[in-house]
């Protein structure tokens, strides 16, 4: 165990020496800033355009409570993409951790600051812009208790490593890497449609091909309920979270050491 402590306390140091890396770890303290005081602005300029105002409200709670996932999933992909490019892969592979279990580390690593950074959005706004977030004269954020927001940010966290296994198994270095990042970053957009009246009824699981769709839709339910004889309780959709999630992270797990291992 100390070895993973000790691996731990590096992968810290290494932080304050790279500037991407405080970017992106401060980034949801900016999407909470942004959730407090520029986001109700905008509701404010809509005005009394109901529709307008709903669509636009959904859509930018929909960016807030996935883009942090998808960006703490792209840090973790230029950190394992910085061995690729430091040729360090085979030196952690003869290490006692052996690459496998520097691997799981990792995995665990980006997943725990990427259920820190859904609960500084999520609380944060619950906190301080709860009232700003309202549609037909009804707070979203207050149909919401804490446990939802516990075990949203405990399932949609395991988006970002599989993310950064994905994006760090087909790109060769960071170059690519940042080139893929920006491809997939469509993936983080596609919860988006699921407001439109096409995907309120069955055709909503057509999109359950992404693992972040479960447990945004999940909480988008409880948030502001689509009424549908489809729809599954909110249990349900983390239940489909954690599935997806960990089938497509498996699968991307023993792609990246079968890449790595030629």
């Amino acid at each position: 165990m100390s070895k993973y402590f000790q691996l731990l306390r590096y992968e810290i140091k290494t932080i304050y020496r790279d500037g991407f890396q405080l970017y992106l770890l401060a980034f949801p303290l900016v999407l909470l800033a942004l959730s407090v005081f520029v986001f109700p602005r905008i509701f404010d300029i809509i005005g009394t355009d109901e529709a307008a105002l709903r669509y636009t409200t959904l859509i930018m709670i929909i960016m807030l409570i996935s883009f942090g996932t998808f960006l703490i999933g792209a840090m973790g992909s230029f950190l394992l993409l910085e061995h690729k490019d430091e040729r360090t892969i085979s030196t952690i592979s003869v290490t006692p951790m052996g690459l496998s279990g520097y691997l799981r580390f990792k995995i665990i690593y980006i997943y725990v600051f990427a259920v820190i950074s859904i609960l500084i959005v999520l609380f944060g706004i619950k906190q301080f812009a709860a009232d700003e977030y309202i549609i037909g004269g009804v707070s979203l954020f207050e149909s919401i208790e804490a446990w939802h927001i516990l075990t949203y940010a405990l399932i949609a966290g395991m988006f970002a490593p599989t993310l950064a296994l994905f994006q760090a198994s087909f790109a060769k270095n960071k170059v690519e890497g940042f080139a893929l990042m920006k491809m997939s970053s469509m993936a983080a957009m596609i919860p988006i449609i699921m407001i439109l009246n096409t995907f309120k009824d069955g055709l909503q699981y057509v999109l359950g091909i992404f693992p972040n769709f479960w447990s945004i839709k999940g909480l988008m339910n409880e948030l502001y309920p689509f009424e549908s004889s489809a729809n599954l309780p909110y249990v349900g959709y983390l239940a489909g979270g954690v599935v997806m999630s960990l089938l497509i992270l498996v699968i991307c797990y023993r792609m990246f050491l079968k890449k790595v291992n030629y």
